[in-house]
């Protein structure tokens, strides 16, 4: 498995560094990305939901309640990303949860890392989330302190190839890296594909009062999917001077090995997950800083006949930073320039040869 991803890795990493298209420039400026950092504060959230269904024993109305959803309490973090040459890498960390954490709730913890290359007609995104400790409620009731569970760990990873159908005109680097610089407003078709990951487990996930609603997995340790997602989308980025306002959203579905594991039984599963996501930004983009806020949703949703599943995740907040450029020319501004050169070198050399008879003229003349 490691390997397959590796070899897909490696062609979707090719697929960004030979894009050759070239691109409108009344619409886009791009630019030789030496050096930027991008610094952030943020809001994180984390939900992951199991529902029993088809349970006999008990109504709808009762399997709805019995619905468990476990949520990751992460105060507001900070984060920071550099871009060099191009390839920007992301890591959050958890400097500021000491002395902003209002709540008197144990905190989770909380790890984030994603690196990001994005061309014309093409982008690639790799992410890697951890969890651990979680909350948990069901029946309708709110967070409880006694409702914890220090065991509860949940993690995803997963690779996306984003084909930006407009890259000529639209920049989704623009809109959401900030790497280059749109000069008018357009918007683009987008097609996501990813491969992803994602795991929860616990010792004891299912709480004891709802065990019994769970008719097939009262004692479910485990739930892993790995998931194969084809999304559809739209982006768009409205543009003033230096100020962008940038939305995207998708919607897909997917083929999903769905695996459930427990002491007495292991349980694999082909699901059809729905997702969907969305993506927002507000800001100025200037030569040298650049700064705005953000935010980002991720949903994902797919059932069997005995359980439905959930996750949700979302992040908002603002960022700041400043970078060293190189603005670039395009295919048809060196061509416009090699072809004034080229005109420039005629127009003497024509003009050295008119000098040239002219003077032999003069020369004649005298005698």
């Amino acid at each position: 498995m490691k390997k397959k991803l590796f070899i897909l890795f490696s062609i979707l990493l090719f697929a960004v560094t030979s894009n050759a298209n070239d691109i409108d420039t009344n619409y886009v400026q791009k630019f030789k990305n030496l050096f930027a950092v991008k610094g952030f504060f943020l809001s994180h959230g984390f939900l992951y939901t199991i529902t029993p269904q088809n349970n006999n024993l008990f109504t709808e109305k009762q399997l709805v309640e019995a619905r468990t959803i476990y949520s990751a309490n992460i105060p507001p973090v900070t984060g920071v990303a550099l871009n060099v040459k191009g390839i920007g890498l992301t890591y959050i960390f958890k400097f500021t949860n000491d002395y902003l954490d209002t709540t008197t709730r144990i905190k989770s913890g909380y790890k984030q890392f994603q690196v990001n290359m994005y061309g014309n007609r093409f982008g690639l995104e790799v992410n890697y989330q951890d969890y651990s400790r979680f909350y948990f409620h069901y029946k309708g009731d709110g967070i409880l302190l006694k409702n914890y569970n220090a065991d509860i760990r949940a993690y995803q990873f997963g690779i996306s190839g984003i084909f930006i159908n407009n890259g000529r005109k639209f920049s989704y680097n623009a809109a959401f890296n900030q790497n280059q610089f749109q000069k008018k407003s357009v918007g683009s078709p987008l097609t996501v594909i990813s491969l992803r990951y994602n795991e929860i487990s616990s010792n004891n996930l299912i709480p004891d009062s709802v065990k019994k609603y769970f008719q097939e997995y009262p004692d479910l340790h485990a739930n892993r999917n790995f998931a194969f997602i084809l999304q559809q989308g739209y982006a768009y980025n409205l543009v003033k001077n230096n100020f962008y306002f940038a939305n995207a959203i998708f919607v897909g579905v997917g083929l999903q090995n769905q695996i459930y594991d427990s002491p007495t039984i292991k349980k694999s599963k082909l699901g059809v997950p729905v997702t969907a996501r969305g993506k927002s930004s507000l800001g100025y983009n200037g030569k040298v800083f650049f700064g705005g806020i953000y935010a980002n949703a991720d949903l994902s949703q797919s059932k069997i006949k005995s359980l439905q599943t959930e996750q949700f995740q979302y992040t908002y907040g603002v960022f700041i930073g400043l970078r060293a450029i190189t603005l670039t020319k395009s295919k048809s501004q060196i061509k416009q320039e090699e072809k004034r050169k080229k005109d420039a070198i005629k127009n003497a050399k024509l003009k050295a040869k008119e000098d040239k008879k002219a003077a032999a003229k003069a020369k004649k003349a005298k005698k």
